[in-house]
């Protein structure tokens, strides 16, 4: 975490002074991101031999904790108008709540913006951003072209956030590095800083560059930063007095496989050293015993140099290719002709196998998905009961999630506040968050249907695995209703012309 003084953040100097420690930071995300990814290279795609296995442990890690966690988007609800709540509010603060108006419209709003931004995807890649990275980023802006309100995932690989020296960490800045390749093939880096007075942009050069923190460096530019800001480019504030963004770093600085990287090495080269043996044993050498080649094995060419004789080579091909081999023995010597090869304890190779997977998932908190215990998981407590490791990790963080999704409605509902006149309040939003298991969903709808009576309807419908919209489906029922009614009265009058 990168910690700052506000008043000096944007000067070339800090600009400058910031970089080694950025680049740091975004060098060790990047390592870890390819660890993530486990990419061949080109040369290993074209080789012919295979001599190094991967196992991707850390991506499967970091996908199933990622699906777990951000695999269902988040739902937002506003709390409803309460007049009692209001008068106290009121009264110790000296400031009124939302509105039953107000309520409708931030509803409203949220609605359209997630759907808009598609929610559901941006979560779960920020959730893997966070797992992987160890930090996540969101920027905001309104686009001009069609008026909405964008929200826009910023790379963890060339992203990291400012904050001040105060007790409760604020945010007063976003740090972004950017390459950019110039007309003569050299590349350029570029520093977006974007802070509550807006956005400005800071550029290097490739000489000072590659001189820069050596001693040739001060004597040849003194004390000149190495980054110069291009003030043509800068851009206003347009969020009032905060930064159009949000945050989520990983106090701990770790990645979910970080600590289980070692042991991932052991559990490949345990599954390499299998692999040897039985490609050594698919390649064994034949022994031969009581049996003398008729060519030598060694001779000589025409310069005096040794060479390996042909005749033995046709000979040894022979040996290996007759289905039938008679050999002589003696009495000092017993004829025999087998294979030799190493003994593989299976059993043993195994098990030590599963002590290491067993570890990676302990140290991890993901479960294992191949273990008995899922197949035959027959209930949704059964599943819970596994994964409650990773819901006791992801405990951990899931508050800065809510806070920083907390920060995302603030600076959106501030924004209208200040470009429409309103009043809106964030802190009537409650965000929750879900997690994606398999769900037992007959249970669930008994569960819903039980409680119908003791909590309204609107209620009920969103306790339904079907993920129904409870405003349309009670809008429905109303007109369903009514159409019900006036059918009945119809027939009551039909029957009322009958006996007369």
């Amino acid at each position: 975490m990168l910690r700052y003084s506000k008043e000096r953040l944007e000067d070339e100097k800090s600009i400058s002074a910031l970089y080694s420690r950025v680049q740091q930071e975004l060098e060790s995300r990047k390592q870890l991101y390819e660890i993530y990814r486990r990419k061949l290279t080109d040369e290993e795609l074209a080789s012919e031999t295979d001599e190094n296995i991967k196992v991707p442990i850390e991506r499967y890690i970091s996908i199933m904790s990622a699906g777990y966690f951000g695999g269902k988007a988040p739902t937002y609800k506003v709390k409803a108008f309460n007049e009692d709540r209001n008068k106290i509010i009121e009264e110790l603060f000296n400031k009124t709540t939302n509105t039953e108006q107000d309520i409708k419209e931030i509803e409203e709003l949220i609605t359209h913006i997630v759907d808009y931004n598609d929610d559901a995807s941006h979560f779960l890649y920020m959730v893997l951003d966070f797992l992987v990275k160890r930090a996540c980023y969101e920027i905001y802006y309104k686009d001009k072209v069609t008026n909405e309100i964008r929200i826009t995932k910023s790379d963890a690989l060339e992203t990291v956030a400012i904050w001040d020296y105060s007790t409760e960490k604020n945010l007063i800045g976003i740090y972004r590095v950017i390459q950019t390749v110039m007309a003569n093939g050299e590349y350029q880096q570029m520093v977006e800083l974007t802070t509550a007075n807006g956005k400005r942009y800071y550029y290097d050069t490739p000489e000072k560059r590659k001189l820069f923190g050596t001693p040739e460096y001060k004597q040849k530019y003194k004390d000149e930063p190495l980054f110069k800001e291009n003030k043509k480019e800068a851009k206003p504030k347009l969020w009032d007095d905060d930064i159009p963004a949000t945050a989520i770093e990983n106090e701990d600085g770790l990645a979910i496989f970080e600590p289980i990287i070692s042991l991932g090495k052991a559990y490949e080269q345990v599954i390499q050293n299998s692999r040897n043996t039985f490609k050594y044993n698919d390649e064994a050498i034949l022994k031969v015993t009581g049996y003398e080649p008729e060519n030598p094995m060694i001779i000589k060419d025409k310069n005096g140099n040794d060479m390996i004789n042909p005749a033995r080579i046709k000979e040894d091909e022979y040996v290996l290719t007759s289905k039938v081999r008679y050999l002589s023995g003696s009495k000092d010597v017993n004829s025999d002709i087998a294979w030799v090869e190493k003994n593989v304890n299976d059993s043993a190779l195994q098990n030590h196998k599963k002590t290491l997977m067993d570890i990676i998932c302990l140290c991890s908190f993901c479960p294992n998905m191949t273990d008995l215990g899922f197949t035959q998981a027959d209930n949704n407590s059964a599943l819970e009961k596994k994964f409650f490791s990773l819901q006791q990790y992801i405990a951990t963080f899931e508050g800065e999630f809510k806070k920083g999704l907390t920060r995302r409605w603030e600076i959106i509902l501030n924004k209208f506040n200040k470009d429409k006149g309103k009043h809106y309040d964030f802190r009537d939003i409650q965000i929750e968050l879900h997690r994606n298991i398999p769900q037992d969903e007959a249970s669930r709808t008994d569960m819903a249907l039980k409680l119908r009576g003791l909590l309204c309807d609107e209620t009920v419908i969103n306790m339904l695995p079907q993920n129904l919209d409870a405003t349309s489906e009670l809008a429905k029922m109303d007109i369903q209703n009514q159409e019900n009614i006036e059918k009945n009265i119809e027939n009551m009058q039909k029957m009322r012309t009958r006996c007369k």
